[in-house]
Protein backbone atom coordinates (compact mmCIF):
# COMPACT_ATOMS: atom_id res chain seq x y z
CA UNK A 1 0.00 0.00 0.00
CA UNK A 2 1.23 3.41 -0.99
CA UNK A 3 2.92 5.31 2.32
CA UNK A 4 0.33 8.42 1.70
CA UNK A 5 -2.52 5.79 1.77
CA UNK A 6 -1.24 4.16 4.65
CA UNK A 7 -1.21 7.26 7.27
CA UNK A 8 -4.53 8.17 5.45
CA UNK A 9 -6.28 5.24 6.01
CA UNK A 10 -4.37 4.76 9.77
CA UNK A 11 -5.47 8.18 10.29
CA UNK A 12 -9.69 7.44 9.79
CA UNK A 13 -9.46 4.10 11.72
CA UNK A 14 -8.39 6.30 14.66
CA UNK A 15 -10.58 8.97 14.14
CA UNK A 16 -13.59 6.41 13.64
CA UNK A 17 -12.47 4.76 16.74
CA UNK A 18 -11.96 7.94 19.15
CA UNK A 19 -15.59 9.16 17.83
CA UNK A 20 -16.88 5.64 18.93
CA UNK A 21 -15.29 5.81 22.76
CA UNK A 22 -15.94 9.84 23.55
CA UNK A 23 -19.35 10.18 21.46
CA UNK A 24 -20.38 6.63 21.14
CA UNK A 25 -22.00 4.36 18.93
CA UNK A 26 -26.01 4.94 18.21
CA UNK A 27 -28.26 3.26 16.71
CA UNK A 28 -32.13 3.87 15.89
CA UNK A 29 -34.12 1.57 18.78
CA UNK A 30 -37.97 2.20 18.18
CA UNK A 31 -38.33 6.16 18.96
CA UNK A 32 -35.42 6.23 20.65
CA UNK A 33 -31.18 6.26 19.70
CA UNK A 34 -29.34 3.79 22.07
CA UNK A 35 -25.60 3.64 22.71
CA UNK A 36 -24.11 -0.18 21.75
CA UNK A 37 -21.40 0.95 23.76
CA UNK A 38 -21.91 0.10 27.70
CA UNK A 39 -22.14 3.19 30.19
CA UNK A 40 -19.09 3.28 32.54
CA UNK A 41 -19.39 1.72 36.05
CA UNK A 42 -18.45 3.98 38.90
CA UNK A 43 -17.19 3.11 42.09
CA UNK A 44 -19.16 4.16 45.30
CA UNK A 45 -16.82 6.68 46.18
CA UNK A 46 -17.57 8.69 42.86
CA UNK A 47 -21.83 7.76 42.67
CA UNK A 48 -22.61 7.53 46.87
CA UNK A 49 -24.25 4.53 47.89
CA UNK A 50 -26.62 2.59 49.68
CA UNK A 51 -26.59 1.66 54.04
CA UNK A 52 -28.29 -1.39 54.87
CA UNK A 53 -28.28 -2.18 57.75
CA UNK A 54 -30.00 -5.51 59.70
CA UNK A 55 -30.17 -6.32 63.14
CA UNK A 56 -31.19 -9.92 64.80
CA UNK A 57 -34.99 -9.81 64.84
CA UNK A 58 -36.93 -9.51 67.90
CA UNK A 59 -40.08 -10.67 66.76
CA UNK A 60 -42.00 -13.84 67.91
CA UNK A 61 -44.41 -16.03 67.62
CA UNK A 62 -47.53 -17.09 69.23
CA UNK A 63 -47.74 -21.20 70.17
CA UNK A 64 -50.93 -22.73 71.13
CA UNK A 65 -51.54 -25.57 73.18
CA UNK A 66 -54.79 -27.55 73.83
CA UNK A 67 -55.57 -28.20 77.43
CA UNK A 68 -53.28 -31.30 77.61
CA UNK A 69 -50.56 -29.15 76.87
CA UNK A 70 -49.97 -30.32 73.08
CA UNK A 71 -48.97 -28.20 70.68
CA UNK A 72 -52.03 -26.91 68.15
CA UNK A 73 -52.72 -24.72 64.85
CA UNK A 74 -55.03 -22.58 66.10
CA UNK A 75 -56.16 -21.41 69.89
CA UNK A 76 -58.10 -23.71 72.31
CA UNK A 77 -61.01 -22.85 74.51
CA UNK A 78 -59.45 -24.67 77.24
CA UNK A 79 -56.11 -24.17 75.66
CA UNK A 80 -53.01 -21.92 76.62
CA UNK A 81 -50.34 -19.27 74.75
CA UNK A 82 -47.24 -18.35 74.84
CA UNK A 83 -45.10 -15.88 72.64
CA UNK A 84 -41.44 -17.52 71.13
CA UNK A 85 -39.04 -15.81 69.97
CA UNK A 86 -38.12 -16.44 66.36
CA UNK A 87 -34.87 -16.44 67.51
CA UNK A 88 -34.11 -18.46 70.30
CA UNK A 89 -31.39 -17.65 73.03
CA UNK A 90 -28.98 -20.65 72.31
CA UNK A 91 -28.64 -19.85 68.50
CA UNK A 92 -27.24 -15.64 69.04
CA UNK A 93 -23.76 -17.11 68.73
CA UNK A 94 -20.84 -15.36 67.72
CA UNK A 95 -20.19 -18.05 65.41
CA UNK A 96 -24.01 -18.05 63.98
CA UNK A 97 -23.40 -14.13 63.27
CA UNK A 98 -20.25 -14.58 61.32
CA UNK A 99 -21.47 -17.86 59.58
CA UNK A 100 -24.59 -14.68 58.24
CA UNK A 101 -21.47 -12.78 57.11
CA UNK A 102 -20.06 -15.29 55.25
CA UNK A 103 -23.22 -17.02 53.33
CA UNK A 104 -24.48 -12.93 52.60
CA UNK A 105 -21.19 -12.21 51.20
CA UNK A 106 -21.62 -15.20 49.14
CA UNK A 107 -24.94 -14.00 47.72
CA UNK A 108 -23.78 -10.98 47.02
CA UNK A 109 -20.77 -12.01 45.14
CA UNK A 110 -22.93 -15.28 43.29
CA UNK A 111 -25.46 -11.85 42.27
CA UNK A 112 -22.78 -10.19 40.46
CA UNK A 113 -22.13 -7.22 43.16
CA UNK A 114 -18.70 -6.47 42.14
CA UNK A 115 -18.20 -3.71 45.17
CA UNK A 116 -19.68 -3.63 49.09
CA UNK A 117 -18.56 -3.34 52.55
CA UNK A 118 -19.75 -5.86 55.00
CA UNK A 119 -19.17 -4.65 58.77
CA UNK A 120 -20.36 -6.98 61.76
CA UNK A 121 -20.86 -6.05 65.22
CA UNK A 122 -19.65 -9.57 66.76
CA UNK A 123 -21.48 -8.83 69.76
CA UNK A 124 -25.22 -8.61 68.76
CA UNK A 125 -25.14 -9.73 65.03
CA UNK A 126 -26.25 -6.38 63.81
CA UNK A 127 -24.26 -5.93 60.29
CA UNK A 128 -24.13 -3.14 58.08
CA UNK A 129 -23.97 -3.56 54.65
CA UNK A 130 -22.61 -0.69 52.06
CA UNK A 131 -23.73 -1.06 48.19
CA UNK A 132 -23.68 0.61 45.12
CA UNK A 133 -26.74 2.30 44.20
CA UNK A 134 -28.10 1.05 40.83
CA UNK A 135 -30.64 -1.41 39.43
CA UNK A 136 -29.35 -4.20 42.19
CA UNK A 137 -29.40 -2.34 45.03
CA UNK A 138 -33.34 -3.14 45.62
CA UNK A 139 -32.42 -7.38 45.24
CA UNK A 140 -29.54 -7.06 47.01
CA UNK A 141 -31.26 -5.74 50.10
CA UNK A 142 -33.40 -9.00 50.06
CA UNK A 143 -30.57 -10.98 49.51
CA UNK A 144 -29.00 -9.66 52.81
CA UNK A 145 -32.03 -10.21 54.63
CA UNK A 146 -33.88 -12.81 53.41
CA UNK A 147 -33.65 -16.48 55.40
CA UNK A 148 -33.72 -18.48 52.44
CA UNK A 149 -35.22 -21.36 54.02
CA UNK A 150 -36.82 -23.88 51.20
CA UNK A 151 -39.18 -26.20 52.65
CA UNK A 152 -41.68 -28.93 50.37
CA UNK A 153 -44.57 -29.08 52.81
CA UNK A 154 -47.74 -31.61 52.10
CA UNK A 155 -51.42 -30.13 53.27
CA UNK A 156 -50.79 -30.51 56.77
CA UNK A 157 -47.85 -28.18 56.82
CA UNK A 158 -45.41 -31.08 57.67
CA UNK A 159 -42.50 -30.57 56.02
CA UNK A 160 -41.43 -33.36 53.41
CA UNK A 161 -37.87 -32.04 51.77
CA UNK A 162 -35.98 -29.03 53.29
CA UNK A 163 -32.71 -26.75 52.13
CA UNK A 164 -30.33 -30.10 53.57
CA UNK A 165 -32.02 -32.02 51.50
CA UNK A 166 -30.92 -29.22 48.10
CA UNK A 167 -27.89 -29.77 46.60
CA UNK A 168 -28.42 -26.40 43.76
CA UNK A 169 -30.96 -24.71 41.70
CA UNK A 170 -30.15 -24.14 38.17
CA UNK A 171 -31.59 -21.48 35.97
CA UNK A 172 -32.56 -22.80 32.26
CA UNK A 173 -33.74 -21.63 29.57
CA UNK A 174 -35.48 -22.96 26.54
CA UNK A 175 -36.13 -20.89 23.28
CA UNK A 176 -38.20 -24.32 21.47
CA UNK A 177 -41.22 -23.06 22.06
CA UNK A 178 -43.45 -21.19 19.04
CA UNK A 179 -44.69 -18.59 21.63
CA UNK A 180 -41.80 -17.39 22.99
CA UNK A 181 -38.54 -18.31 25.51
CA UNK A 182 -39.60 -20.21 28.54
CA UNK A 183 -37.46 -19.73 32.11
CA UNK A 184 -37.23 -22.44 34.10
CA UNK A 185 -35.41 -23.74 37.56
CA UNK A 186 -34.36 -27.22 37.79
CA UNK A 187 -34.28 -27.85 42.05
CA UNK A 188 -31.45 -30.49 42.59
CA UNK A 189 -31.40 -32.68 45.11
CA UNK A 190 -28.69 -34.70 46.62
CA UNK A 191 -28.32 -38.25 46.49
CA UNK A 192 -29.85 -39.26 49.57
CA UNK A 193 -32.81 -37.65 48.71
CA UNK A 194 -33.18 -38.89 44.97
CA UNK A 195 -35.63 -42.02 46.58
CA UNK A 196 -37.93 -39.38 48.98
CA UNK A 197 -38.48 -37.20 45.82
CA UNK A 198 -39.23 -40.30 44.02
CA UNK A 199 -41.19 -41.20 46.75
CA UNK A 200 -43.28 -37.86 47.08
CA UNK A 201 -43.94 -37.57 43.44
CA UNK A 202 -45.79 -41.38 43.45
CA UNK A 203 -47.91 -40.31 46.16
CA UNK A 204 -49.14 -36.38 45.96
CA UNK A 205 -50.81 -37.36 42.55
CA UNK A 206 -54.40 -36.53 40.82
CA UNK A 207 -56.59 -39.92 41.21
CA UNK A 208 -60.24 -41.17 41.09
CA UNK A 209 -62.42 -42.03 44.27
CA UNK A 210 -65.00 -44.63 44.42
CA UNK A 211 -67.37 -41.94 43.20
CA UNK A 212 -65.22 -40.86 40.35
CA UNK A 213 -64.93 -37.47 41.52
CA UNK A 214 -60.80 -36.57 41.17
CA UNK A 215 -58.97 -36.21 44.25
CA UNK A 216 -55.74 -34.36 44.35
CA UNK A 217 -53.25 -34.54 46.90
CA UNK A 218 -50.88 -31.84 46.85
CA UNK A 219 -47.46 -30.17 48.25
CA UNK A 220 -46.51 -27.13 48.51
CA UNK A 221 -43.00 -25.18 47.56
CA UNK A 222 -42.14 -22.48 49.96
CA UNK A 223 -39.30 -20.15 50.18
CA UNK A 224 -39.58 -18.70 53.73
CA UNK A 225 -42.66 -19.87 54.43
CA UNK A 226 -44.30 -17.82 50.83
CA UNK A 227 -45.66 -20.69 49.02
CA UNK A 228 -44.05 -20.40 45.41
CA UNK A 229 -46.08 -23.45 44.18
CA UNK A 230 -48.85 -26.13 44.76
CA UNK A 231 -48.80 -28.76 42.71
CA UNK A 232 -49.07 -32.44 42.55
CA UNK A 233 -47.25 -34.79 40.24
CA UNK A 234 -47.94 -36.16 36.18
CA UNK A 235 -45.24 -38.55 36.55
CA UNK A 236 -42.50 -40.35 38.72
CA UNK A 237 -39.73 -38.55 39.30
CA UNK A 238 -36.98 -40.40 39.52
CA UNK A 239 -33.58 -38.52 38.67
CA UNK A 240 -33.92 -36.63 41.65
CA UNK A 241 -34.30 -32.95 39.69
CA UNK A 242 -37.40 -30.64 40.30
CA UNK A 243 -38.03 -28.75 37.04
CA UNK A 244 -40.41 -25.09 38.04
CA UNK A 245 -41.78 -23.31 35.15
CA UNK A 246 -41.72 -20.04 35.57
CA UNK A 247 -43.00 -18.65 32.53
CA UNK A 248 -43.06 -18.26 28.77
CA UNK A 249 -43.00 -15.11 26.63
CA UNK A 250 -41.84 -13.19 24.01
CA UNK A 251 -41.86 -10.04 25.37
CA UNK A 252 -38.35 -8.93 26.19
CA UNK A 253 -39.67 -6.96 29.67
CA UNK A 254 -41.58 -9.60 30.97
CA UNK A 255 -38.67 -12.32 30.41
CA UNK A 256 -36.23 -9.84 31.95
CA UNK A 257 -38.71 -10.23 35.22
CA UNK A 258 -38.83 -14.51 35.01
CA UNK A 259 -34.91 -14.52 34.48
CA UNK A 260 -34.41 -12.38 37.58
CA UNK A 261 -36.42 -13.68 39.64
CA UNK A 262 -35.34 -17.01 38.84
CA UNK A 263 -31.75 -15.96 38.88
CA UNK A 264 -32.55 -14.50 42.16
CA UNK A 265 -33.86 -17.59 43.80
CA UNK A 266 -30.84 -19.79 42.41
CA UNK A 267 -28.09 -17.30 44.52
CA UNK A 268 -30.54 -17.03 47.98
CA UNK A 269 -31.08 -21.10 47.75
CA UNK A 270 -27.58 -22.44 46.88
CA UNK A 271 -25.70 -20.37 49.65
CA UNK A 272 -27.88 -22.21 51.83
CA UNK A 273 -30.36 -20.76 54.35
CA UNK A 274 -29.32 -18.04 57.27
CA UNK A 275 -29.46 -19.69 60.59
CA UNK A 276 -30.63 -16.44 62.70
CA UNK A 277 -33.64 -14.61 61.64
CA UNK A 278 -32.71 -10.72 60.67
CA UNK A 279 -34.79 -7.50 60.22
CA UNK A 280 -33.81 -4.31 57.86
CA UNK A 281 -33.51 -1.81 60.57
CA UNK A 282 -32.09 0.77 57.76
CA UNK A 283 -31.93 1.26 54.40
CA UNK A 284 -30.96 4.66 53.01
CA UNK A 285 -28.97 6.69 50.47
CA UNK A 286 -25.23 8.35 51.29
CA UNK A 287 -24.35 10.54 48.66
CA UNK A 288 -20.88 10.97 47.51
CA UNK A 289 -18.92 13.58 49.13
CA UNK A 290 -17.03 14.04 45.41
CA UNK A 291 -18.98 16.24 43.48
CA UNK A 292 -18.55 16.44 39.33
CA UNK A 293 -17.71 20.29 39.28
CA UNK A 294 -14.86 18.99 41.78
CA UNK A 295 -13.71 17.19 38.70
CA UNK A 296 -13.49 20.74 36.85
CA UNK A 297 -10.64 22.65 37.50
CA UNK A 298 -8.40 19.00 37.01
CA UNK A 299 -10.03 18.18 34.49
CA UNK A 300 -8.92 21.86 32.61
CA UNK A 301 -5.60 21.98 33.96
CA UNK A 302 -4.73 18.19 32.76
CA UNK A 303 -6.03 19.30 29.22
CA UNK A 304 -4.31 22.35 29.21
CA UNK A 305 -0.95 20.14 29.99
CA UNK A 306 -2.21 17.37 27.53
CA UNK A 307 -2.46 20.81 25.03
CA UNK A 308 0.88 22.35 25.88
CA UNK A 309 2.99 18.48 25.40
CA UNK A 310 0.74 18.36 22.00
CA UNK A 311 2.10 21.08 21.09
CA UNK A 312 5.70 20.27 22.00
CA UNK A 313 5.81 17.19 19.86
CA UNK A 314 5.13 19.16 16.87
CA UNK A 315 7.30 22.02 17.51
CA UNK A 316 10.22 19.68 18.27
CA UNK A 317 9.14 16.68 15.69
CA UNK A 318 6.81 18.45 13.08
CA UNK A 319 5.25 15.71 11.20
CA UNK A 320 5.76 12.25 13.03
CA UNK A 321 5.26 14.35 16.41
CA UNK A 322 1.47 14.89 14.34
CA UNK A 323 1.39 11.45 13.91
CA UNK A 324 2.38 10.53 17.19
CA UNK A 325 -0.40 12.56 18.22
CA UNK A 326 -2.88 10.74 16.50
CA UNK A 327 -1.63 7.64 17.88
CA UNK A 328 -2.09 8.81 21.42
CA UNK A 329 -5.83 9.76 20.72
CA UNK A 330 -6.24 6.25 19.36
CA UNK A 331 -4.99 4.71 22.14
CA UNK A 332 -6.66 6.50 24.71
CA UNK A 333 -9.89 6.08 23.38
CA UNK A 334 -9.16 1.96 22.36
CA UNK A 335 -8.25 2.10 26.28
CA UNK A 336 -11.48 3.17 27.07
CA UNK A 337 -13.37 1.05 25.44
CA UNK A 338 -11.98 -1.87 26.86
CA UNK A 339 -12.77 -0.13 30.06
CA UNK A 340 -16.67 -0.22 29.09
CA UNK A 341 -16.60 -3.40 27.69
CA UNK A 342 -14.70 -5.25 30.82
CA UNK A 343 -17.26 -3.44 32.61
CA UNK A 344 -14.24 -2.29 35.24
CA UNK A 345 -15.36 -0.25 37.90
CA UNK A 346 -13.86 2.87 37.83
CA UNK A 347 -12.57 4.30 41.57
CA UNK A 348 -10.77 7.55 42.05
CA UNK A 349 -7.77 4.58 42.43
CA UNK A 350 -8.89 3.85 39.00
CA UNK A 351 -8.99 7.03 37.20
CA UNK A 352 -5.45 7.42 38.84
CA UNK A 353 -4.82 4.05 36.80
CA UNK A 354 -6.19 6.04 33.50
CA UNK A 355 -3.81 8.97 34.16
CA UNK A 356 -1.08 7.07 34.80
CA UNK A 357 -0.96 5.17 31.37
CA UNK A 358 -1.69 8.07 29.40
CA UNK A 359 1.87 9.17 31.23
CA UNK A 360 3.36 5.85 30.39
CA UNK A 361 2.12 5.82 26.60
CA UNK A 362 3.28 9.41 26.12
CA UNK A 363 6.73 9.00 28.12
CA UNK A 364 7.23 6.34 25.68
CA UNK A 365 5.64 7.98 22.31
CA UNK A 366 8.57 11.01 23.20
CA UNK A 367 11.53 8.03 23.45
CA UNK A 368 10.88 6.68 20.82
CA UNK A 369 10.45 9.86 18.08
CA UNK A 370 14.01 11.07 20.40
CA UNK A 371 15.31 6.78 18.93
CA UNK A 372 14.25 7.80 15.38
CA UNK A 373 14.90 11.55 14.94
CA UNK A 374 17.57 12.25 12.43
CA UNK A 375 17.10 8.84 10.90
CA UNK A 376 14.65 8.96 8.01
CA UNK A 377 16.97 8.73 5.00
CA UNK A 378 18.05 5.59 6.37
CA UNK A 379 15.42 3.11 6.22
CA UNK A 380 16.98 0.14 7.87
CA UNK A 381 18.50 2.35 10.83
CA UNK A 382 15.33 3.94 11.04
CA UNK A 383 14.00 0.40 12.03
CA UNK A 384 16.77 -0.51 14.19
CA UNK A 385 15.92 2.36 16.11
CA UNK A 386 12.49 1.93 16.17
CA UNK A 387 13.12 -1.45 17.34
CA UNK A 388 15.57 -1.10 19.88
CA UNK A 389 13.54 1.88 21.94
CA UNK A 390 10.40 -0.60 21.73
CA UNK A 391 12.50 -3.65 23.02
CA UNK A 392 13.80 -0.46 25.91
CA UNK A 393 10.48 0.50 26.80
CA UNK A 394 9.04 -2.94 27.01
CA UNK A 395 11.63 -3.90 29.58
CA UNK A 396 10.32 -1.28 31.64
CA UNK A 397 6.95 -1.61 31.18
CA UNK A 398 7.27 -5.30 31.99
CA UNK A 399 7.18 -5.26 35.94
CA UNK A 400 4.61 -2.84 35.51
CA UNK A 401 2.20 -5.09 33.86
CA UNK A 402 3.37 -7.71 36.47
CA UNK A 403 2.17 -5.64 39.33
CA UNK A 404 -1.57 -4.97 37.50
CA UNK A 405 -1.62 -8.43 37.22
CA UNK A 406 -0.87 -8.88 41.30
CA UNK A 407 -3.67 -6.11 41.97
CA UNK A 408 -6.09 -8.05 39.95
CA UNK A 409 -6.71 -10.92 42.37
CA UNK A 410 -6.29 -7.59 45.36
CA UNK A 411 -10.21 -8.23 47.43
CA UNK A 412 -10.61 -4.36 47.63
CA UNK A 413 -12.23 -3.14 44.65
CA UNK A 414 -9.64 0.48 45.14
CA UNK A 415 -6.73 -1.61 44.37
CA UNK A 416 -8.24 -4.04 41.93
CA UNK A 417 -9.98 -1.08 39.89
CA UNK A 418 -6.11 0.42 39.73
CA UNK A 419 -4.46 -2.59 39.00
CA UNK A 420 -6.88 -3.89 36.43
CA UNK A 421 -6.76 -0.88 34.46
CA UNK A 422 -2.75 -0.67 34.61
CA UNK A 423 -2.81 -4.19 33.05
CA UNK A 424 -5.03 -3.25 30.35
CA UNK A 425 -3.13 0.03 29.94
CA UNK A 426 0.01 -1.29 29.51
CA UNK A 427 -1.05 -4.36 27.32
CA UNK A 428 -2.59 -2.37 25.05
CA UNK A 429 -0.06 0.23 25.35
CA UNK A 430 2.72 -2.20 23.78
CA UNK A 431 0.76 -3.73 21.06
CA UNK A 432 -0.95 -0.38 19.67
CA UNK A 433 2.87 1.22 19.46
CA UNK A 434 4.43 -2.24 18.27
CA UNK A 435 1.91 -1.57 15.52
CA UNK A 436 0.15 1.07 14.94
CA UNK A 437 2.17 3.56 15.97
CA UNK A 438 5.07 1.76 13.83
CA UNK A 439 2.72 1.48 10.94
CA UNK A 440 2.50 5.34 10.88
CA UNK A 441 6.15 6.12 11.44
CA UNK A 442 7.36 3.80 9.33
CA UNK A 443 4.99 5.12 6.52
CA UNK A 444 6.99 8.46 6.68
CA UNK A 445 10.07 6.71 5.17
CA UNK A 446 10.31 7.00 1.07
CA UNK A 447 10.59 3.42 0.09
CA UNK A 448 13.70 3.97 -2.13
CA UNK A 449 15.47 4.62 1.25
Amino acid sequence: MNRGLKITFITLLIVLLSIISFAGLFVQDTKFMKNLLPDYTFGMDLTGYRTVTVKVSDATNTVYYDKDGNEVDSEQEDGTSEEVPVNSEDILTKDNYLAVKKIVQARLNDAGISEYLVRLNESDGTMTVELPENDMTNTAAQLISSIGKFTIEDEDGNVLLDNSNLDEVQVGYNNASTSGTSVYMSFVFNKDSIEKLKEISNTYVSSTDDSGNTVEKKVSMKIDDTTLLETSFDEEISNGILPISLGTSSDSETLSSYIEQASNTAVLLNNGPLPITYTIDQNRYVKSDIEITDFLIPAIVLGAILLIAFIALIIKYKKLGLLGIISYIGYLALLLIIIRYTNLVITIEGIFGVLMSAILNYILLVYILHSIKNKEKDLTAYKHAYNKSMLSMVLVLFPILIIGIVLCFAGWLPIYSFGTIIFWGVLIMAIWNAFITRILFLSTIKENN
